[in-house]
């Protein structure tokens, strides 16, 4: 019987590696291959402020969008698209909370902001003030102490003693 084909012995693959691994070794050691440095975890952007002067605007635009700000603040981006009014606003900007509101489950706030005297509707938590109260400039509060010279024991006393 004739074979047509001789069988192949199996290669060898080491003298491959044999070759591989000392050149990746040296080379890693003389520091000609970067090795990747480990991934940083970095906190996510938040979310872009929307701010709308008429809340109902707020709604449709949140509305058209899914309740997602990324959208939102890409539709706002878009020169030829429907502002309804709203913006982005800047964290910086907002000095206050001016209003609260909220419809169907959802809460809102109205924002002061510096560049304008109108309240922007945002989303409630969305935004926190840049300016708030300051620790030791407590305001004094009204204790209701009388006038100097009348005291409040004084009075009741004297509406005590018999006449």
């Amino acid at each position: 019987m004739t074979l047509l084909f001789r069988p192949q012995p199996p290669r060898d693959t080491q003298p491959a590696m044999r070759f591989v691994l000392p050149t990746l070794l040296s080379s890693l050691l003389s520091g000609s291959v970067a090795l990747a440095a480990p991934a940083t975890v970095s906190a996510p952007a938040p979310p872009a402020v929307i701010g709308c002067a008429s809340l109902a605007n707020l709604r449709i635009l949140l509305r058209q969008t899914g309740n997602d700000p990324a959208k939102a603040a890409a539709l706002l981006s878009d020169d030829k698209a429907d502002h309804l009014g709203c913006s982005i606003l800047g964290r910086e900007a907002v000095t206050a909370i001016a209003d609260h509101a909220a419809l169907n489950g959802s809460v809102y706030d109205c924002v002061a902001v510096r560049t304008t005297s109108v309240c922007q509707w945002t989303v409630a938590g969305s935004v926190t003030p840049v300016e708030q109260a300051r620790p030791g400039r407590r305001a004094q509060p009204d204790t209701g102490k009388a006038a100097p010279g009348k005291n409040a024991q004084d009075k009741s006393a004297q509406e005590k003693t018999p006449r």
